[in-house]
Order: C-alpha cells, then structure tokens, then sequence
C-alpha cells in the first residue's frame, strides 16, 4: 500500500482559504482513485519542533567525526529520525503552501532542513558531489498566491520569481526525486475581477493532477 506524505505549510485551513480549496480538490481526486493508499499529514504551521538550532549543528558535526553524541543529542536525534525515516519511506510527497514574499513559508524550509540528512536522502560520492538516495517516487506541489509566476502567457520569466517553487524542486532533486510537478492557483490579487474564474480553474487542474498523481 503506497505511503503519501502530505506537507502542509498553512495556518488556514478553514473554507475560503484557496490555499486549502486547492489541496482539498487535489487529494478529493487523489483518494477517489487511490482509496487503500495510506496517507500522513502534517500541518508544520502548527508543529515543526526540529529547527536547524545549535544542538542540530553539533549533531551535524558529530556525525561527521563519528564521535558520540551527548544525552540530550541522542534524545533530540532519536526524535527527528521519527521525521526522516517516516520521509523515506514515503513513496509520495504532496506540499502544500501560500506564496510567501516569492518563497516556501519557513517552516517548510525548516521541514527540508531537517530531512536533507546525509546518509538517509543523500551521500557524497568519491569526487565529493552530492547522489540522492531517494528513487521511484514522486512529489507535487501545490501553492496559491495572488501574483502570475506560471500561468503568465505573456512574461513566461515571471516564473524565475518563485524562487520557493525551484528551491523546492531542486531540493527534491538533490534527494533524488525528479518526478516533480505542480499546480498552482496564481493571479487572484492581480486580476480580482475574475478570481473566482481563476480559482475554478486551478480547483480543476488539481482534481485532474489528483487523478494522474
């Protein structure tokens, strides 16, 4: 039964979110054709307690030196490994977000902080470059947010400005994910006048991803 793993970055998740619309017509769709599928949902709005703080860092280091780590290291670490084992067994990642000032909210920046760990989603090879460990899966991402980034048919560089989307991907990539896609409700706050014909549309791109995800 494949695992999907739903990273939802969003303190709305009542009705009139289009954030919320959106990831609710993706995964409507998504469990109508996959209803035995196991999926696991984390709002990290609400809870993301392992940030890339000092005792992270020291671990990092630890880890490194292969030295011991002391008491209050092994508790931090055996609980974040609960997070990262739980991401490599997923088989398919959903990220759900707003747009925040072009990028990812933080707490999904901290979320990849802590699962981009060397020897679990990556390794350096022989000639020091990095090889994602994470093959035959699959992520999507679905945003909101009031400006054009992709659906803009006539500045196609606008998207060089959603610089959370990239992130997300080329972060992906690095774990060896490269099955990466996206639907995204974009253009409400530029255009008010036909935000509900836009956010139509995006509901009806989701529920078609949701079928093929």
């Amino acid at each position: 039964m494949p695992k999907v793993l739903v990273i939802y970055a969003h303190p709305e998740t009542a009705k009139g979110s289009s954030t919320h619309e959106l990831y609710k017509h993706f995964i409507n769709s998504y469990t109508a054709k996959n209803p035995d599928d196991e999926i696991i949902v984390h709002n990290i709005s609400e809870y993301m307690p392992f940030k890339l703080d000092k005792i992270a860092i020291s671990i990092y280091n630890k880890n490194l030196a292969k030295s011991k780590l002391d008491p209050d290291e092994e508790r931090f670490n055996y609980s974040r490994q609960k997070w990262v084992s739980e991401f490599v067994n997923a088989d398919k990642y959903i990220f759900v977000n707003p747009m925040y000032n072009l990028f990812i909210p933080a707490e999904m920046k901290r979320y990849i902080d802590m699962v981009m760990q060397i020897g679990h989603t990556f390794h350096y090879n022989s000639d020091g470059l990095s090889v994602g460990d994470l093959h035959g899966k699959k992520a999507i991402h679905l945003q909101s947010c009031g400006g054009n980034y992709h659906n803009n048919l006539i500045q196609n560089d606008s998207m060089i400005y959603d610089l959370g989307d990239q992130y997300l991907q080329t972060m992906l990539h690095m774990m060896g994910v490269d099955d990466y896609s996206g639907v995204f409700a974009e253009g409400m706050d530029k255009d008010p006048m036909h935000a509900i014909e836009i956010l139509d549309h995006a509901y009806a791109k989701a529920e078609l991803a949701g079928k093929e995800f």
